[in-house]
């Protein structure tokens, strides 16, 4: 009888085009980590310098929740902004912004480095809590006794792309082109009560589902 040669070549064939694809996605995975790698470490000439964010109280006003005036600091290139929301029955939360037209001041770090550079343990939101969304994550940040819920974004003039591989890839398109953009990351914090977890995520998306989209509309105007 003779050997099924066809079926070994068919197989030798398909073995040869997924080697050859993961070859190609090795060397796209390559370009993009050098091509951060180059953005991170190299200053580009920007054609804006000022970060950019919304100054009006009706950006930030929602039904129910009182809002505080902002709180605004920052570094060269980059600024830091928060506001405290309250509502009449307790329930607090937290919007803080970090906006820069330089990508790297905003994308080099992730939504969690905050809590992590202060001993807090962060674990993902279950879906059961905060539904998944492409262009948000949600973590439950922990530390001894305390709890925090966090819905954040990054985003750009462009839309809302995270800080991976895309939103990297445009920002060097930006930098190569000399195109101007502003560059942000948004983050809700919420008490977490572990007793009554469905409250907590429940005031942490309405404000993420009122803020973000504002956010958006402030910077997409400014696409050039």
């Amino acid at each position: 009888m003779g050997s099924p040669t066809v079926p070994v070549v068919a197989g030798q064939a398909a073995l040869a085009a997924r080697l050859d694809f993961a070859r190609r996605a090795l060397t796209l995975t390559v370009v993009f980590v050098l091509a951060a790698v180059l953005l991170i470490s190299v200053s580009a000439p920007q054609v804006e310098s000022t970060p950019a964010f919304p100054a009006e109280i009706s950006a930030y006003a929602i039904d129910g929740w009182m809002v505080s005036p902002a709180s605004v600091d920052g570094r060269a290139g980059v600024a830091f902004v928060s506001r405290e929301y309250a509502r009449v029955d307790g329930a607090r939360a937290r919007l803080s912004i970090t906006t820069s037209p330089q990508a790297k001041l905003v994308y080099r770090a992730g939504a969690d480095v905050p809590f992590l550079g202060n001993g807090y343990s962060v674990e993902p939101a279950p879906a059961s809590l905060v539904p998944i969304s492409s262009n948000r994550s949600a973590q439950i940040a922990r530390r001894g006794t305390e709890a925090w819920l966090q819905i954040a974004t990054f985003g750009e003039r462009r839309g809302a792309f995270d800080n991976g591989p895309v939103a990297w890839s445009l920002a060097i398109f930006d930098m190569v082109l000399g195109r101007p953009n502003d560059y942000y990351l948004a983050r809700i914090l919420v008490p977490f009560d572990e007793r009554n977890p469905s409250t907590s995520a429940a005031y942490a998306v309405e404000l993420a589902n009122t803020l973000f989209p504002r956010l958006a509309a402030f910077y997409t105007p400014r696409v050039t």
